[in-house]
Formats: structure tokens, C-alpha cells, sequence
């Protein structure tokens, strides 16, 4: 793999906010496109067939338990392909996953879409982001994941009334195929002629290289950081697996606001409006991203999980008032920071570069084991009780927990030893060589 030090002097910042563009689009007709705009299906393919919501959507907990077990050979497989091979492939398999719906007259041949989707979208739903932007951006990376977010987010909604629009029109089984079809139209551009896994594969630098840093690009022999059984068997990786996959849980809150609204006395057009005012965070990641990189990836962290923790009080004690209702709600969308934006930052600032995208890959098990089983756990607790405070309750417990490992994280960390030029010291990489 070419090192940063070969490259030429410019730095290409064209080029590197074109990654960050092409990641968004991939975003929106890979992940938002199959997982969050699948509701548009649901409600039409479940009553047509005759299936149950909850034995219908099992084939997104395939998904979840597909993704985790790609994950044990996806962050080997992005060092050895190519970045247009590797993206352009697993989202057509994904895609034509998802438009082979279109055929389908058995419920089990959903499970089936839902590992392959698993399996494949493992290459980028989660991970082509921070990999991709770490390496382009070796300042600001924190704003760079942001806008990605927040591009993905807005074009999701848009996209969103559209399929249910095409759906409404032509069908549901239509309705897989052209929708398919659009992901492929916004995506495949991107996937073959921009996005590239490093600068130095169009002849440039990271955004914010300076003369005397180290190469930041993951993977490569000459940047620094753990070895990979030095990182994976280390106790900063045990706290890291385990609060990653912990903060997944929160995931499912989303998902039930409208039981929590029926639960507080309100109807299920405000549930719905809960809904917006979750997703409308979106909004606020360049935002999130600018203080990731000021006040860096740690104290960031346990900034945002206050945010989470002070939310889910105020929906404890105050969701007789719908704007308090609304305004918390808003505000309790801050975990989906944490997953995509800083759990990512933190594999990288605490195990460098060296094995960051097989490292990341494995932390992305547990938020796929862990994470996948969201909705029922949270379910659980409003079931057992009749009160959605009790599933609340549950959450402020987890920001606790959470907490407690990222803490863990800190101090473990200090035990690692970093290889790689210029590492001879133990706990942590050189700034320049760890975008925060």
C-alpha cells in the first residue's frame, strides 16, 4: 500500500470533500435506503401477505447477525481489494438483495435477503466512513464524519416520501425493483469514479497534512499503532466492544416513541412527530463533529452521553408537557454520535492506524450482536411494567454503564504499546499521526 510520505506535496481537499459527498450518497442508497426507509414496505407487504410485523421484520435481525459475522473477515478483505471493486460489489449484492424481494412468496426468502444484506452491506455500512475519512482528513476529521451524517440525513428524507410515493403508485413488488434502481443511479457513480480508500490513489495528501506527520493512512506497514492481538486481547478493547454495542441499544428508542406517546396519553400522530424530531438530529453532526475536534473524541464522549442521560430524565419526569416531549426527544438522538461517529474516533485514537480498519471491524460484532436485539429488549421492560418509564429507566442505566467502560477505555489504554516509525512509548499515538 502507497505511503503518505510518497505522495505529492498538494493536499486535496477537492478531492477529500468529494469522499465525504460520495460516502453520503453511499449511505443514503445503501443503509438508509434498505434498513431506515424499509417501513414503507413493511406496512404494505405484511397486510398483503398476510405476515406479522414482528416474525416479518426478523429479517433485519438476520441483517444484524449477518453484519457481525462479516465483520471477522471485512476488515482484511478492504487492505487486499480494491476501494471501487470492494464498494461498487458488496452494494450491488446488497441491493440486488433487496430487489429480489420483488419475487419473494415465503417469508423465510426475507431472512434470507436479510443475512446476504448482512454479509455484504458489512463492507460499508458501517465502516467505509470513518475508514475513508480518517485517511483523507488528518484534521477536522470529526466535521468531515459530520457532514456526512447530516448530507445522508437529509437526503434520506427526501428519499423517503418518494419510495413511499413509488410504492403507492405501482406496487409493492414494482416497487423493490425501482427503488432499487434509484439506489443504484445515486450510489454507483460515487462507488466507481470518486471515492478512493486513500489521497495518495489521486496523487495528493490528507486534508490538514503537515511536514513531520507520520502516515495516517489504517493499514499501511509504515503507520503506527497496536498490533492487532496486542489490541484485540488488551482490556481497552474488552471496555470499548462492550460500551459500543451497549450504546447500540439506544437505537431502538426511535422505534417505539409512538407506544411511548399512546403510553403518556397522546396520539399517534405526535408518536409520529417524536419520530421527526429524532431524526431531525441529524442536522446537528457538523455541529457534534466540530466539538469532537476541539475537545477531542474522549471528552466529547462522555459530553454526549450526559446529553443522553439528562434527555432521558426530562422524559421520565416531564413528558406531560409535549414540548418538553419533543425537545427531549431531539436531544436523546445524540447515541447515534456515539456509533457512527465516535466510537469510530476512538478505535483509531486508542489503537492507531496500523490495524484500524481490522480492529474496527471487530467492534463492530458487538454493535451488530448487541445493537441488533435493541427493540425487543426495550420492548421488554414497557411489556413487563405497562409503563414506558421503566424502558426509559433502562436507558439512563445504560448511559451509566456506558460510562463506567468508556472511562475503562482511558485508563486501559495507557497499557498499549504502539508500533510502528517513531513509536517507542507506551499509551498513545503521536497527534499528529491520530486525527481526533
Amino acid at each position: 500500500m502507497d505511503t503518505q510520505a510518497q505522495a505529492p506535496v498538494r493536499q486535496g481537499n477537492k478531492w477529500a470533500y468529494l469522499q465525504v459527498v460520495g460516502l453520503a450518497f453511499l449511505m443514503i442508497g445503501g443503509i438508509q435506503t434498505i434498513l431506515a426507509n424499509s417501513g414503507n414496505f413493511i406496512a404494505v407487504v405484511c397486510p398483503d401477505m398476510g405476515f406479522e410485523v414482528s416474525k416479518f421484520t426478523l429479517w433485519i435481525t438476520c441483517y444484524a447477525i449477518g453484519m457481525a459475522i462479516s465483520q471477522l473477515y471485512v476488515g482484511k478483505l478492504w487492505l487486499v481489494v480494491k476501494t471501487p471493486i470492494l464498494l461498487t460489489a458488496s452494494f450491488l449484492v446488497c441491493i440486488a438483495s433487496l430487489a429480489a424481494m420483488s419475487f419473494y412468496t415465503e417469508i423465510w426468502q426475507w431472512y434470507v435477503s436479510g443475512v446476504v444484506i448482512g454479509l455484504s452491506g458489512g463492507f460499508f455500512f458501517m465502516v467505509s466512513a470513518p475508514i475513508i475519512i480518517t485517511n483523507w482528513f488528518a484534521k477536522n476529521s470529526g466535521f468531515a464524519l459530520g457532514l456526512v451524517t447530516i448530507i445522508s440525513a437529509v437526503g434520506t428524507a427526501i428519499l423517503s416520501p418518494v419510495h413511499a410515493a413509488i410504492i403507492a403508485a405501482v406496487g409493492w413488488r414494482t416497487g423493490y425493483l425501482l427503488v432499487a434502481l434509484i439506489s443504484c443511479i445515486l450510489v454507483l457513480p460515487f462507488t466507481l469514479f470518486v471515492i478512493r480508500y486513500q489521497p495518495s490513489d489521486f496523487g495528493c495528501r490528507p486534508v490538514g497534512w503537515e511536514p513531520g506527520m507520520e502516515n495516517i493512512t489504517a493499514g499501511a506497514e509504515d503507520s503506527s499503532g497496536t498490533s492487532l492481538k496486542g489490541g484485540v486481547c488488551s482490556l481497552a478493547f474488552v471496555c470499548l466492544f462492550l460500551a459500543a454495542g451497549l450504546c447500540a441499544l439506544f437505537g431502538g428508542y426511535q422505534n417505539q416513541w409512538s407506544v411511548a406517546a399512546v403510553n403518556w396519553g397522546y396520539d399517534l400522530s405526535f408518536g409520529a412527530t417524536m419520530i421527526s424530531a429524532t431524526a431531525l438530529f441529524g442536522v446537528c453532526a457538523p455541529l457534534i463533529g466540530i466539538m469532537i475536534d476541539k475537545l477531542g473524541a474522549f471528552k466529547s464522549t462522555f459530553i454526549v452521553l450526559a446529553g443522553q442521560f439528562l434527555s432521558g430524565l426530562g422524559l421520565i419526569f416531564l413528558h406531560g408537557n409535549p414540548v418538553c416531549v419533543l425537545v427531549f426527544v431531539f436531544f436523546f438522538a445524540d447515541q447515534m454520535t456515539i456509533v457512527g461517529t465516535l466510537v469510530p474516533l476512538l478505535v483509531r485514537k486508542v489503537f492507531g492506524a496500523r490495524n484500524y480498519t481490522k480492529i474496527l471491524a471487530y467492534i463492530q460484532i458487538g454493535i451488530g450482536l448487541i445493537g441488533g436485539f435493541s427493540n425487543p429488549i426495550i420492548a421488554s421492560f414497557y411489556e413487563s411494567t405497562g409503563d414506558f418509564n421503566a424502558s426509559l429507566w433502562f436507558g439512563i442505566a445504560l448511559c451509566i454503564a456506558c460510562a463506567v467502560l468508556f472511562a475503562g477505555v482511558a485508563v486501559f489504554r495507557k497499557k498499549l504499546k504502539f508500533e510502528g516509525p517513531g513509536e517507542r512509548f507506551s499509551g498513545e499515538a503521536p497527534a499528529a499521526a491520530q486525527p481526533e
